[in-house]
Parts: structure tokens; C-alpha cells; sequence
């Protein structure tokens, strides 16, 4: 069963505290995905530290680098990972979950009303393709992805999303440092620069991780 204690213990690992009721609501948030799952394929990931780890402290690596950011769009969202723990951690923050499998945006937007998210986040089940117009997907100060497709495809998909001096923020599996280079030319070959590179491990696991924030020119 996953507990709050179980996320308590794993936020004070990284030395984190979050706003007041966010820990309850993202314990209920990740319980409902579970409940969710039985029946409908969501996650591979069912024991609860593997869901607080790679699901929940994996998303809300993020945040630091979206501290300003009013409207956030999460890109390909799945179940919810990181944009529906971003709107429970940023209570000011509107997010807009775009995730085109109908199941998964049934459970996405159930699950914006049972954990009290919904106005504040918004889901669209739409396959993007970088027509913010079109797609009525306009004004979003950041747009994030979790692993949705390779960062060399994502950046000019999602850069379409923000205007000058937005970020595009790509969560990306393993990395090391010396990819640093392949990023900044990356981001200036389309139009932006590379605002941060970071490479980390998800605790306890040791699993490697890494956080590129493009900003748009």
C-alpha cells in the first residue's frame, strides 16, 4: 500500500518540503492511479516505492526549475507524470495534460476531479504536432516532457508552444555530463540556448536521470 510516511520519507531524503497538503494529495493521486491500473494498463511500475521514486520524486525533480511559471503544458502525460504532480506541488500553477491514448486521458481527467485539481488542470486527449493555434494549446510559459520521444524531435515540436523566452523543459533517462555540448548546439541549431544540463540519481535506486531546460529566443 502506498503511505504518506513512504513519500515523507523519500521527500526528506532529498531534502524537500512541500506546501501544505500536497503530500496527501499526491499519496491519494498515486493510490487512485493504482486503483486505476488493475484494470486499465497505466503504469509497469506497481510496488508503491518504485511509484513514489520513479513516478513521484522523478517528477517533482522539475520544480526548481519551474518556480516562475504560471501555465505549464505537459506533452505526452501518460498518467499524469510530471504535470499532475506539478499542479498538486505549485498550488497557483494551471497545467494543461495533452495525452492522445483515450484511456489514459479518461483516468487523467477522473482523477483531476477526485484529487480537487480540476479547473486548474486541464487534459486534452490530442496527438500534438506543434499547431498550438490549431490545437487551441496558446500561452503556456513552459512546456515539459517525460521521456515522450528522442530530445533532438522534442525541442523543435515543443518550442512551438511558448513564446520567446519560454522554457522547454525535456526529462530524459540516462545522461552523463559530457553530453552538455550536444545539447547547447542542439538548442542553438533551433533557436534557443540551453539554460540548464543537470544529471542526477533518483534515491534509493541509484537510477540515472537528467534535466535539460532549453530557452526559446
Amino acid at each position: 500500500m502506498l503511505s504518506q510516511t513512504l513519500l515523507e520519507e523519500a521527500l526528506a531524503a532529498e531534502g524537500w518540503t512541500l506546501p501544505t497538503g500536497a503530500v496527501e494529495g499526491l499519496v491519494r493521486y498515486a493510490a487512485e492511479m493504482l486503483r486505476w491500473n488493475r484494470r486499465v494498463n497505466l503504469t509497469a511500475l506497481t510496488q508503491p516505492d518504485e511509484v513514489v521514486e520513479k513516478h513521484l520524486v522523478d517528477s517533482l525533480h522539475t520544480l526548481p526549475l519551474l518556480r516562475h511559471t504560471r501555465r505549464l503544458l505537459d506533452l505526452g502525460s501518460g498518467a499524469g507524470f510530471p504535470g499532475a504532480v506539478l499542479a498538486m506541488a505549485m498550488p497557483t500553477l494551471e497545467v494543461c495534460l495533452v495525452e492522445a491514448s483515450a484511456k489514459k486521458t479518461a483516468f487523467l481527467r477522473h482523477a483531476a476531479v477526485h484529487c480537487g485539481l480540476y479547473p486548474r488542470l486541464q487534459v486534452r486527449q490530442l496527438f500534438a504536432r506543434g499547431q498550438a493555434e490549431a490545437e487551441g494549446l496558446l500561452g503556456f510559459d513552459a512546456v515539459v516532457s517525460r521521456a515522450l520521444m528522442e530530445v533532438g524531435a522534442f525541442l523543435p515540436l515543443a518550442k512551438n508552444y511558448v513564446q520567446p523566452g519560454g522554457k522547454v523543459l525535456a526529462m530524459l533517462g540516462k545522461a552523463n555530463p559530457t553530453q552538455r555540448p550536444d545539447m547547447e548546439a542542439l538548442a542553438a541549431a533551433h533557436g534557443c540556448r540551453l539554460a540548464e544540463f543537470r544529471c542526477f540519481h533518483l534515491k534509493p535506486s541509484g537510477h540515472e536521470r537528467a534535466l535539460a531546460c532549453f530557452e526559446v529566443l
